[in-house]
């Protein structure tokens, strides 16, 4: 037996090393013949022999299992995202500004290509792969390990002796395997607009066969903890590409390390023009500060770090004809017009609608219908229209005029103070319960994966799903929802089902969010969860109770009191809980170990410097500790500063504002 275990061990070695040779290194030592032949007598070994099979094995790169959905798991540290630079100048603040804060002219950057894909996050346990989770929201990723472990370019064993470590990169597809993607679907409209969409549907595919076949590929770029890179001696991003080279993953060819901000400008301008000629789609140019002792020190905003940046291509831009313009209505009853095209070909995809913002946008630029008009996509995402092409304007084009009342219920607009945006105010207006029901179910609010706008349109025109409560009554209505041309087969029934189902066990911030109060976004919504710990408390929070609370002002105090004034939301909230949904805030620390006796009890806090440990782990403990609220910028509602090694203008501005500031190590 101990010579099969052996012949196993071999043949996985050598597997490895031909893959590492053929995907990383562009070198192919072996004919694809000769590594078929050899994998298949690795299966035929573990299959005879399973006990000698192990996660690591080349072998689980063929895929084959299928899931009936993909689990929702936290991440230890939050993916974020980038923020996004569009100029010379916006570079040139963002050098500035990491500057300042570190006291230094000497910044040296590493500059790496954006690849357009997803963002993964890869947990190793003793060297071997054991999970892959997506970005998701940031907080939650969704576990694809099993398509992830088809990814030829995704070693399943790297050599390290940390025990847990996590690495992260991009997981997309080349040119080349996207065009043969397409080349196999007859169907025109079926076909991917772009790599991103094939990349995105290829792994988060339950059927793991399916993944496999589709080629997909990875370029790590990060290994998010601090503590493990100390623990491995690695200081700066550049030492991190090259220890993800030497473990056999893959990493982006177009790499550099620029020892000023000019040479980052001057790259740019080099890769931009070498865009396409490159074999996978990039949309930016990533820019990291290299030294990561100065990490802890610049920090992150809510949603993106501070050290590093993401400079975004111009927009391409094309010119078509404007047919008609729409107006649609928000779930707040906001107007928004819609540009109805001739249909172009803009960024990988045909377009043939773009946003118009408001009237007032419309009025200001002298929109018309059949002008010719330039289009691009916002963050190449939404499509926006710029203006008019004066010069190709027809002879007779007549102004564009607002509408007056509802297109879908007729009733009399309404426009706020001090505000350019129309409002439809009837809150039966059909369209407006849609739009509600749709941001309901959306990832930042109740998170009810597969329930499409599309699906909810045609589930609320069958009077089927006609309100928020009515989602919660889905599973009722299966005989219906199945007979009827809803494109919903029993598979992805029992999905949303499940998916339904698991959003009622959401903190109660997710409801507060989702249920649309005007003015309280995600922010807001975690500080009132947190604060008053259920909504019936929320409810009866007197306007002083509101407006004692940190950033919330008298404005934001009067929206949420107004909203639970209203009887029928009065009705939606009795009738969620009635239906099982959960109202209450559920703590992510233990709050018998808080200390709510302590002067730092629930006080918010920012932290800037240079510390022993990483930050996240400080305001984790400071959370842990005194349920305390951690933001990354001072200001009046700042309780304290803690400060370690080079303050920076934290330490400045709390002086001014006479913030105290606390040098030990309070969360110890």
């Amino acid at each position: 037996m101990k010579h099969v275990q052996i012949k196993i061990e071999d043949l996985k070695k050598q597997l490895q090393q031909w893959a590492h040779e053929y995907y990383d290194l562009d070198k192919p030592t072996v004919s694809d013949a000769e590594y078929d032949l050899t994998l298949q007598e690795l299966i035929t070994l573990e299959t005879t022999y399973p006990q000698f099979a192990t996660d690591d094995s080349p072998t689980k790169k063929i895929g084959g299992s299928v899931a009936t959905h993909f689990v929702k798991v936290r991440h230890d540290i939050p993916m974020l995202s980038l923020s996004n630079q569009f100029s010379e100048a916006d570079l040139r603040k963002f050098d500035q500004d990491i500057k300042k804060e570190i006291g230094t002219l000497s910044i040296s950057y590493n500059v790496e290509p954006k690849i357009d894909g997803l963002s993964i996050s890869l947990i190793y346990i003793n060297g071997v792969l054991k999970q892959a989770l997506t970005r998701g929201d940031g907080e939650f990723g969704e576990d694809v390990t099993n398509n992830v472990r088809t990814i030829k370019t995704v070693p399943l064993r790297i050599n390290t002796d940390i025990t847990r470590l996590e690495i992260r990169g991009e997981i997309f597809l080349s040119y080349k395997e996207f065009h043969k993607i397409n080349a196999t679907i007859d169907d025109e409209a079926q076909k991917f607009a772009n790599p991103r969409n094939a990349a995105a549907g290829s792994l988060r595919n339950l059927d793991s066969s399916i993944s496999a076949k589709r080629n997909l590929d990875m370029i790590a770029y990060y290994i998010p903890d601090e503590s493990v890179l100390r623990q491995l001696g690695i200081y700066t991003q550049a030492n991190v590409i090259n220890l993800l080279k030497q473990w056999g993953f893959k990493t982006a060819n177009e790499i550099k390390l620029c020892e000023n901000i000019d040479k980052v400008i001057t790259y740019i301008t080099e890769i931009t023009q070498r865009r396409p000629t490159l074999a996978y789609p990039i949309d930016g140019i990533v820019i990291k500060e290299n030294e990561i002792k100065y990490y802890d020190i610049l920090g992150h905003t809510a949603k993106f770090p501070k050290w590093a940046t993401a400079f975004k291509f111009p927009p391409e831009i094309a010119q078509t004809k404007l047919l008609n313009i729409t107006p649609t209505v928000g779930r707040t009853g906001r107007i928004t017009y819609v540009a109805n095209l001739q249909p172009v070909h803009l960024d990988g995809s045909t377009v043939t609608a773009a946003t118009l913002h408001n009237a007032e946008y419309i009025k200001d630029n002298d929109i018309r219908i059949n002008d010719t008009v330039q289009i691009f996509k916002a963050a190449e995402i939404i499509p926006k229209v710029m203006g008019p092409v004066l010069t190709k304007r027809p002879e007779g084009a007549m102004s564009f005029t607002s509408i007056t009342h509802c297109p879908i219920c007729n009733t009399l607009l309404e426009k706020q103070i001090a505000e350019v945006d129309q409002y439809c105010t009837n809150v039966s207006c059909p369209a407006r319960i849609v739009q509600s029901m749709i941001h309901f179910t959306s990832k930042k609010a109740m998170n009810i994966e597969d329930l499409s706008e599309k699906n909810l349109q045609k589930l609320y025109d069958a009077n089927i799903i006609r309100c928020i409560q009515d989602i919660y009554k889905f599973k009722d209505q299966k005989s219906l929802i199945l007979q009827a041309d809803f494109k919903i087969k029993e598979k992805m029934f029992n999905n949303l089902v499940n998916n339904i189902n698991a959003s009622k066990n959401n903190s109660l911030e997710k409801l507060i969010f989702a249920i649309g109060i005007r003015h309280v976004g995600e922010t807001t919504a975690k500080i009132l969860a947190k604060t008053f710990r259920s909504i019936d408390n929320i409810a009866k929070a007197s306007l002083a109770e509101l407006t004692n609370i940190n950033d919330i002002g008298e404005v934001v105090a009067i929206s949420i009191m107004d909203f639970f004034k209203n009887t029928s939301n009065q009705t939606l909230i009795q009738d969620l809980k009635s239906l099982g949904v959960n109202t209450t805030y559920i703590p992510t620390i233990d709050e018998s170990k808080v200390q709510t006796d302590s002067i730092y009890y629930q006080k918010t806090f920012v932290i800037t410097g240079s510390f022993d440990v990483p930050r996240h782990e400080i305001k984790k403990k400071l959370e842990q500790k005194f349920d305390a609220n951690v933001v990354d910028a001072v200001s009046k509602s700042t309780d304290y500063l803690i400060v370690g090694a080079n303050g920076g203008s934290k330490k400045t501005k709390a002086d001014k504002l006479n913030i105290p500031i606390i040098q030990v190590k309070i969360w110890e």
